[in-house]
């Protein structure tokens, strides 16, 4: 019937956020979402998602959303940020990337089309 298609085609316009799946550290396991602009993890109050460890800086990492882009960012975290486990001071991420910060484990996933 026209209203069952109409119910189908209202679903084929959404969109699946980023996200950041975590796998370590306290809180784990969850699922972040990425705010549409910036994100920023730490253990600070500052920080748009908080973790509570003694090994993240106060802001540790951005997040930034540029389209359908994710840049990461160390805001001069004291342990560093690592991708893929490589330290970085930026990084384009990309699906299925894994970002460590102190002892918190991280994985990214691409928004869906």
């Amino acid at each position: 019937m026209a209203g069952d298609v109409s119910i189908v085609d209202s679903h084929r316009g959404v969109r699946k956020e980023p996200v950041l799946e975590q796998l370590r550290g306290p809180g784990s396991p969850r699922r972040l979402a990425l705010l549409p602009s910036e994100t920023v993890i730490g253990r600070g109050t500052q920080s748009t998602i908080q973790i509570e460890s003694a090994l993240l800086s106060r802001r540790h990492v951005a997040l930034r959303r540029n389209g359908p882009d994710v840049t990461l960012v160390d805001l001069d975290s004291q342990n560093g940020v690592y991708v893929n486990g490589v330290r970085v001071h930026s990084a384009l991420l990309h699906e299925g990337d894994t970002v460590q910060v102190g002892d918190v484990v991280l994985v990214f996933h691409e928004a869906a089309q």
